[in-house]
C-alpha cells in the first residue's frame, strides 16, 4: 500500500507544480557558524562550533546539516561539531559529476585537512553512512571512532542485494530524468516520502519541514541529490575493492528497531572487527528526529 501511494504522489508530482519556498537557509545554533569552503574542486557548505576533539556529522536523503540542530548545542560542549551539507544539496555545489561516494568522502576529508584536524570522530545517516564508510575505509588511520546511522552499504550482502528488491524508489532516484519531474515540486515530494520509511508522526518539527523543503528546491539540487543514488553501481564496484580490509577503529551501528536495527549490526562486523551495536526503540528510518534523545545518547557515551 505505501508503495501505491508513493507512485500516486510521483503522479502528482509530475503534473502539478508547487510553490517555491521563499525563506532563507536556517539559522546555525547559538555558538555556531555557517561556511563555504572550497574543497576537493567544489563549495561545500558545513556548520562548525563547540570545544574538543572534532566530531563530524554527515546526513543524508531527505535533510541537510539541520538535521544535527537539535543536538548540536549539547554536543559542542565536548567536541567541536562540523555538519556538511554535501555535494549535490543547500549552499554546496552541484557538479555534474562526483557522486561516488568515495569522492563524495574526498570532499570531507579535505574539509578536515583544511580545518587543521589529522584525526577525526565521524558519523554518517543514510546516505552519509555510505560516504563515513568510504572515508575511514581510504583513510583509516584519520579516523578515531565511526558511527553507522541507519543504512546500508553498497554492495555489502545479504542486505545490499534483499534490500533493492524493495526499495524500487532507489531506481527512480537514480533514474537521470527523475530531477526534472520533481524539480519545483520538492514539497510535495519529500512530504509524502518521508513517511515511507518513517515509524513515528510528525517526527519532523516545521523548522525541520521548512528547512529540507528548501534545502532541496535550491536551483540543481532535486538533480543533484538523486545523483547520489545514481553513483550506486559505481560504489559497488569501489566498495568492492575497499572491503578486502577491515576497518579496525571502534564502530557503533545505530539502527531503528522499524528499519535497519535489526540486521546493521551485521554490517558493521561484514566492514569492520570492532563493532557495538545499539538499536534505537520505536523508531523508523529518521532516528534523529524521531528518537532525538536516544541518539543523541547513544552518541555521545560512544565519543566521549
Amino acid at each position: 500500500m505505501k508503495h501505491f501511494s508513493l507512485v500516486l504522489v510521483i503522479v502528482a508530482v509530475a503534473i502539478s507544480a508547487s510553490a517555491q519556498p521563499s525563506h532563507q537557509p536556517a539559522a546555525p545554533p547559538t555558538n555556531f557558524k555557517s561556511v563555504i569552503a572550497k574543497v576537493n574542486g567544489v563549495d561545500i557548505h558545513y556548520v562548525i562550533g563547540g570545544k574538543g576533539e572534532p566530531l563530524v556529522l554527515v546526513h543524508g536523503f531527505g535533510d541537510n546539516w539541520y538535521m544535527w540542530s537539535r543536538m548540536m548545542p549539547e554536543l559542542s560542549k565536548r567536541f567541536t561539531v562540523i555538519a556538511p551539507d554535501l555535494r549535490g544539496v543547500g549552499e554546496s555545489g552541484k557538479p555534474a559529476g562526483g557522486y561516488d561516494k568515495v569522492t563524495m568522502a574526498e570532499d570531507i576529508y579535505q574539509l578536515t585537512k583544511q580545518l587543521g584536524y589529522n584525526s577525526i570522530n565521524l558519523a554518517g545517516h543514510d546516505i552519509g553512512m555510505m560516504v563515513v564508510y568510504a572515508y575511514a575505509a581510504k583513510h583509516p588511520g584519520a579516523v578515531k571512532k565511526l558511527a553507522f546511522l541507519d543504512a546500508l552499504i553498497p554492495g555489502v550482502d545479504p542486505s545490499w542485494s534483499s534490500y533493492w528488491a524493495k526499495a524500487w524508489w532507489w531506481g527512480f532516484f537514480g533514474w537521470e530524468p527523475s530531477g526534472e519531474i520533481v524539480k519545483g515540486k520538492m514539497d510535495v515530494f519529500l512530504t509524502n516520502f518521508w513517511p515511507m520509511v518513517g515509524y513515528r508522526k510528525n517526527a519532523f518539527t516545521a523548522a525541520e519541514t521548512a528547512e529540507y523543503i528548501r534545502a532541496y528546491s535550491v536551483p540543481g539540487a532535486a538533480t543533484g541529490s538523486f545523483h547520489w543514488f545514481g553513483a550506486f553501481k559505481q560504489d559497488e564496484k569501489d566498495n568492492a575493492v575497499l572491503l578486502q580490509h577491515k576497518l579496525t577503529m571502534p564502530i557503533m551501528t545505530v539502527g531503528g528497531d522499524h528499519s535497519t536495527g535489526g540486521f546493521l549490526g551485521d554490517i558493521g562486523r561484514k566492514v569492520a572487527t570492532n563493532v557495538k551495536e545499539v538499536k534505537i526503540k520505536d523508531a523508523g528510518h529518521w532516528i534523529v528526529e524521531e528518537q532525538t534523545a536516544q541518539v543523541q545518547s547513544a552518541l555521545m557515551e560512544f565519543f566521549k
